[in-house]
């Protein structure tokens, strides 16, 4: 047993869960899915790592996705097992573990998706690949269903929100073709300068003409 008790497998769990109480949302629409990580940064959405490494702290706000860093290794597949049976046979245990799992399928559809939330620093990988690091959390959550008062329900539905504005989906395509590259972007500006500079010598060109004849 370990400390106070506890079973090492209950302990091991605590420290993934989010001990603030949870708060009813039952009456809110739910949203079960998102567009997947990579659709989520082309929609204009950043990805941040959240201030803790507990799994209940992933937040939305103001286009930014704040989420803890996650390692996936060997054991990892057995250990998020062992703990969504744990919440499974101990109601008081709370849904946090299973409700991050569901949350990390939906935002991962492929490899693309590791990629991408590697790039960020907020997955730590030991697998061989980051096709097996997808199909991890794709077969996890499987016959697992978000718990009704879960907050990341919230937090799906603030970023589906955003993606449903054609002004964000437009602003990140204008970002990510124009202003990813400083070449592509000197080069628009360039293009920029000569239409204006056409342009107004275009002006000048006609203006005596009508000064003339009027």
């Amino acid at each position: 047993t370990g400390k106070l008790g506890l079973h090492p497998l209950e302990l091991y769990h605590k420290c993934f869960r989010d001990l603030q109480p949870n708060v009813s949302r039952l009456g809110s629409k739910r949203e079960d899915t998102v567009p997947s990580a990579a659709e989520l940064s082309e929609a204009g959405i950043h990805f941040e790592m959240s201030a803790t490494k507990r799994v209940s702290d992933i937040d939305f706000e103001n286009g930014v996705l704040r989420m803890p860093l996650v390692g996936v290794y060997d054991e990892t597949e057995k250990n998020y097992l062992n703990m969504m049976a744990f919440e499974l046979l101990h109601r008081y245990a709370g849904n946090d573990v299973t409700d991050y799992i569901i949350f990390m399928d939906n935002i991962i559809n492929s490899e693309r998706d590791v990629k991408l939330l590697r790039s960020k620093g907020l997955i730590k990988s030991g697998l061989g690949s980051d096709m097996e690091v997808a199909r991890l959390f794709n077969t996890l959550s499987k016959g697992a269903v978000m718990s009704p008062f879960c907050k990341l329900l919230d937090v799906q539905k603030k970023m589906n929100d955003h993606c449903r504005k054609r002004w964000n989906k437009w602003r990140a395509s204008f970002e990510h073709t124009y202003l990813s590259n400083p070449w592509v972007f000197i080069s628009l500006v360039a293009a920029a300068v000569l239409l204006v500079a056409t342009l107004m010598q275009t002006i000048y060109s006609v203006m005596p003409f009508y000064t003339k004849n009027s």
